[in-house]
C-alpha cells in the first residue's frame, strides 16, 4: 500500500509538473458542480467541462444557476472559487516558474484563497483593478458594467482605478460604484459574505482525461493527499 501510495504520488507530481509545462496551461478544475462551461474569450462558443480539465490563457468560464466551479493555478497551487451565475476570464503569462495571473471578472461571486504570489496577481472588473500578494478575498460583480465589490477576510488588497486608490484590510469592504467612481471602504457588515459552505469541501480526488496511443479518450483517477 505504501508504495502504491509513493507511485500515485510521483504520477500526480508527473502529471502536474506536464501541465505546468505547457506556456498555455494556467491551471486545472478540482471541483466542480453543475453545468459549468469553457470557451475562448474571444468567442461565443462554449463547451461543459469536467474535473480534471486544464484552463488555458484567455479561457472564460461560466457557471449556471446552482453551479460552482473550485480552480487551482498550476505554479503555486493558489485557489479560485467561481460561484453560480458567474463570468471570468482566466489570463495567465509565463514569468519563468510562476504565472502571473489577471481574472476579468465579468459578473457574478468570487473567492480567491491565494499563497504568497511570485508574479503578480490581478482581479479586473468594469469599475476597477484589485492588486495582491497572498490572502483571501471575495470579489462580487453586479452585471458586466454595474458595482463592484471586494471583501478582504485575510491579508490585504489594493483597489484602484483613475479615480483613487485604497488598502483594504482585513475585516473590510471596498465598495466601487463606477468607473468614475472613487473605491470606498467600510467595515464589512453581515450579509457581505455569503455562507461558507457553499460550494463545499475540496475533493480529494482529481480525474483528468487525455488521449491514449491508440487516440482514446481515458480518464485517470488521482487521490489527492488532503491537506492539514
Amino acid at each position: 500500500m505504501k508504495i502504491q501510495n509513493l507511485f500515485m504520488t510521483f504520477l500526480l507530481m508527473l502529471l502536474l509538473g506536464s501541465l505546468a509545462f505547457a506556456q498555455d496551461n494556467v491551471a486545472i478544475v478540482v471541483k466542480l458542480s453543475g453545468e459549468v462551461r469553457v470557451g475562448s474569450k474571444d468567442s461565443f462558443n462554449t463547451t461543459a467541462i469536467k474535473k480534471g480539465h486544464v484552463l488555458k490563457d484567455g479561457d472564460k468560464v461560466e457557471t449556471g444557476p446552482g453551479a460552482f466551479c473550485t480552480i487551482k493555478f498550476l505554479d503555486d497551487k493558489s485557489l479560485l472559487r467561481i460561484k453560480e451565475k458567474s463570468s471570468c476570464i482566466i489570463e495567465g503569462k509565463r514569468k519563468g516558474n510562476s504565472i502571473e495571473k489577471n481574472i476579468f471578472a465579468e459578473f457574478g461571486s468570487f473567492f480567491m484563497s491565494l499563497f504568497k504570489q511570485k508574479s503578480d496577481f490581478k482581479v479586473t472588473t468594469s469599475t476597477s483593478v484589485a492588486s495582491v500578494k497572498g490572502t483571501k478575498f471575495w470579489v462580487f460583480q453586479l452585471g458586466q458594467s454595474g458595482e463592484s465589490r471586494y471583501v478582504c477576510t485575510q491579508g490585504s488588497i489594493e483597489v484602484k482605478n483613475n479615480q483613487g486608490k485604497v488598502l483594504v484590510k482585513k475585516g473590510q469592504t471596498c465598495i466601487v460604484l463606477s468607473r468614475s467612481s472613487a473605491p470606498q471602504v467600510r467595515l464589512t457588515r453581515d450579509g457581505d459574505i455569503p455562507p461558507e459552505d457553499i460550494g463545499g469541501a475540496i475533493s480529494n480526488e482529481l480525474d483528468v482525461e487525455f488521449t491514449n496511443a491508440s487516440g482514446e479518450k481515458e480518464v485517470l483517477r488521482i487521490k489527492l493527499k488532503k491537506q492539514e
